[in-house]
């Protein structure tokens, strides 16, 4: 039995260590298309919006684009995830013949966009850091919090990623459905451009009900290890939820995936 579940997690880290060779040569482009919506959006909320009055939102704005900059990267893989659903001779399909259960295959796919998503990210911030250095103060900044959150974020995206896939039917009108009815707007209301306590003063209903956005938590946590915590949800809660929502949307990806594949 030991050696059976020894046999699986090597067979498992083989397919990682496969796909890391495959999708290295996407990361140059892939990380400076993560830099450029940085520039973009700090340039607009560093520098043009304190102008019209919004002072200190920039370094508000760049706690939050390393989140968001792995989320949409993560997402955007999710085409590829269900072109191999599709695909009678896809490498999934082909994946799903080995000897290690089928599980891990589909836990496989998320750990993929984690680690990718991550190393994509891992940049965004110091870059951003430095179209504001004048403007920013690291009296609050904790280098491990900071990427020990982006981390379980993207853990969290990958397991979020498969769910996705498994509802979605076909690359065309089915990820356009994922991408405006759900991804836009999480991303809008996850307090992207606005802190949770900002929205609790506001509406406290709305705040509570927010809660139930995952992506709300990856984005306090990153906020939370760079500005005043005071400001942000308790680090530790946010962490904790990402572990929760990702455990939901893992098993429920996977458990749809095995339905929809028809595996064992």
């Amino acid at each position: 039995m030991l050696f059976s579940k020894i046999s699986y997690l090597h067979t498992l880290k083989e397919l990682i260590i496969k796909s890391f060779y495959i999708y290295k040569p996407q990361f140059k482009d892939k990380i400076i298309n993560s830099l450029i919506f940085t520039s973009l959006n700090v340039i607009v909320f560093g520098h043009i919006m304190p102008a019209a009055g919004l002072h200190d939102y920039g370094l508000f704005i760049l706690g939050s684009l390393a989140a968001s900059s792995s989320f949409f990267a993560t997402i955007n893989n999710i085409v590829g995830l269900v072109a191999d659903i599709v695909d009678e001779g896809s490498k999934l399909k082909y994946e799903l013949t080995l000897p290690i259960p089928q599980w891990l295959i589909f836990f496989k796919y998320a750990l993929e966009n984690m680690y990718q998503s991550f190393i994509i990210s891992i940049l965004v911030f110091p870059v951003g850091a430095m179209l504001i250095w004048t403007q920013i103060s690291l009296q609050h900044f904790s280098f491990i919090k900071f990427y020990f959150a982006l981390a379980v974020s993207c853990f969290f995206f990958g397991n979020f990623s498969i769910c996705m896939a498994s509802i979605t039917r076909d690359i065309y009108s089915g990820i356009e459905n994922i991408w405006l009815r759900i991804i836009i707007p999480m991303w809008f209301l996850g307090c992207f451009q606005f802190s949770w306590q900002h929205l609790y003063n506001i509406s406290p209903t709305c705040a509570y009900i927010n809660l139930l956005n995952p992506l709300t938590y990856a984005l306090e946590a990153s906020r939370s290890a760079v500005l005043d915590p005071s400001l942000s949800l308790p680090y530790w809660l946010c962490i904790s939820a990402l572990f929760i929502f990702s455990a939901i949307f893992g098993l429920l990806g996977i458990a749809k995936l095995k339905k929809r594949l028809d595996c064992l």
